[in-house]
């Protein structure tokens, strides 16, 4: 097995986890990969969790950028501490 398809497989299980299902077509491909291939599933649902962990990043970044009023993508200088 390819890690792109065991990513692949990952992505399946958790699309259909976050709808409630927890049983189905892609539980059973899930658990039969992890059976035939479970270090290469570790490894894939690891690198997904990095993925999802830098996706929530970006998005948070993206939205206080936007809160501060820097939507434009241009950093404003930090105020300077010792200037009261």
């Amino acid at each position: 097995m390819q890690i792109n398809d065991a990513l692949n497989l990952i992505r399946e299980k958790f699309a259909a986890e976050s709808k409630g299902l927890s049983t189905g077509e892609a539980a059973e491909k899930y658990q039969d990969a992890f059976g035939d291939y479970p270090v290469t599933m570790e490894v894939a649902t690891h690198i997904l969790a990095v993925q999802l962990i830098q996706q929530n990043m970006a998005q948070q970044m993206q939205a206080q950028q936007q809160a501060a009023g820097q939507g434009d993508g241009q950093a404003q200088p930090a105020p300077d501490p010792t200037q009261s």
